[in-house]
C-alpha cells in the first residue's frame, strides 16, 4: 500500500532565460505581462532541461521525505517520455501505474524567464490531456492519500476518482487546474468539495469566489461551498489556510527568486507531507513554505526541494498568524 499516489501531468520542461524578456503592464489585461521584440532573433543566456508536471513534481517531494509513492500519469514513446521515466526511476518513484502511449507525444513546456525569474509558460499537454477511465488502475487504488492535479477538465473522471477514493477510505488532496476551474463554481464545487483538502492559488480562489479580491471575502464565499480545509497560496506574500474552526496566514521569507515554476506543486505536496506526518496544519504550512522556498532558488521544479525533514528550529522560524 502506498502512502501517496499522485495523479496528473508528466512533462519535459525547457527553461529559457533571456535579458530580452521584460515585464510590462497591459491596460487591456490589467496585469503585468511578459514581452519580447517580435520578429527578431533573441539571444538566450541560459537554457536548462528538466522534467515537470504536477504529478511528477509532487511525487518528488513525497519521495524525498521518505513516503511510499506511486504516480498515475501518461507519457508518449518519445525522448521526452523516456526522460520522465528515467527521472522517476532515479528517484525510486513507483511507475507501475504510468501509461506509455506509443502513438502520442509526451507533454512539453517551454518556460520563458526574465532575468528576475518572472515567467511565462508555453504548454503543450500532449498525451496528458487524454486521460481516460481505462488509464486509472481502479483495482489497485490503495493509498492513504491521493494527490490529484489537473485532469484537463474531465469532471466525469474526477467524480469516479473521488467516489472510488471515498469507498476505500483514501483521503484526497485536490489541486485543480484551469481545465477544471473554467467550468465555474457551480459545476466544480461538487468535486472540490469532495476533497479532504483543496489547494489553489489566490487567482484561482478569486475565480471560484465569483471575482472577490479580498481574502476575507474569498474565504466567506468559498466556505459556503467547501467545508473541507482549503489552502490558498499567494505567491511572494505567503499562503492561507482555513477549515471550519481555524484561519491562518503564513508569510513567506524574502529570497532571490531564480524561477517560480513548480512552487505551487512544492507547497501543496509539502503541506500534505506535513499532514501525513503530524496531522497539524500549522507545522504543515511551515514545511510547505520551506519546500517552496527551496525550489524557487534554483532552476527547475524539483531542484531545491527538501530532501530531509527540517528541524523544529527551522519550522518555528516561520511564524503563523491567526486571522
Amino acid at each position: 500500500m502506498f502512502d501517496v499516489i499522485t495523479i496528473g501531468t508528466a512533462t519535459q520542461d525547457v527553461f529559457l532565460q533571456s535579458e530580452a524578456f521584460h515585464l510590462m503592464y497591459s491596460p487591456k489585461l490589467k496585469r503585468m505581462c511578459e514581452y519580447f521584440p517580435l520578429g527578431q532573433k533573441i539571444n538566450i543566456e541560459r537554457i536548462d532541461f528538466a522534467t515537470g508536471g504536477g504529478a511528477t513534481n509532487a511525487a518528488a517531494t513525497f519521495k524525498n521525505l521518505g513516503f511510499r509513492v506511486g504516480i498515475i500519469a501518461k507519457v508518449g514513446d518519445d525522448t521526452a517520455g523516456r526522460e520522465v521515466l528515467s527521472d522517476l526511476r532515479i528517484r525510486k518513484v513507483s511507475m507501475k501505474f504510468v501509461v506509455r502511449s506509443p502513438h502520442s507525444s509526451t507533454g512539453y513546456s517551454a518556460i520563458l524567464l526574465t532575468p528576475h525569474g518572472d515567467r511565462t509558460a508555453l504548454v503543450y499537454r500532449g498525451v496528458s490531456s487524454g486521460f481516460t477511465s481505462a488509464d486509472i488502475p481502479w483495482h489497485a487504488f490503495r493509498s492513504r492519500w491521493l494527490f490529484v492535479t489537473s485532469l484537463a477538465g474531465d469532471l466525469k473522471l474526477l467524480k469516479r476518482i473521488f467516489k472510488t477514493a471515498r469507498a476505500q477510505g483514501t483521503q484526497v488532496a485536490f489541486n485543480p487546474g484551469v481545465g477544471e476551474l473554467r467550468f465555474g463554481i457551480d459545476k466544480v464545487r461538487a468535486y472540490c468539495g469532495a476533497a479532504n483538502v483543496l489547494i489553489i492559488n489566490r487567482d484561482e480562489a478569486s475565480l471560484l469566489a465569483g471575482g472577490a479580491q479580498d481574502i476575507i471575502k474569498i474565504r466567506h464565499a468559498l466556505r459556503a461551498h467547501f467545508q473541507s480545509p482549503v489552502v490558498v497560496t499567494d505567491g511572494e506574500r505567503g499562503a492561507y489556510y482555513w477549515d471550519p474552526h481555524r484561519f491562518y496566514f503564513i508569510p513567506t521569507r524574502r529570497v532571490t527568486v531564480v524561477n517560480s515554476t513548480g512552487a505551487g506543486d512544492a507547497f501543496g505536496s509539502g503541506f500534505i507531507s506535513g499532514i501525513l506526518r503530524w496531522q497539524d496544519p500549522v507545522r504543515a504550512l511551515q514545511l510547505a513554505t520551506l519546500n517552496a522556498l527551496g525550489t524557487i532558488r534554483l532552476m527547475g521544479a524539483k531542484k531545491g526541494l527538501l530532501t530531509r525533514w527540517p528541524t523544529d528550529k527551522a519550522l518555528h522560524s516561520l511564524r503563523i498568524k491567526k486571522m
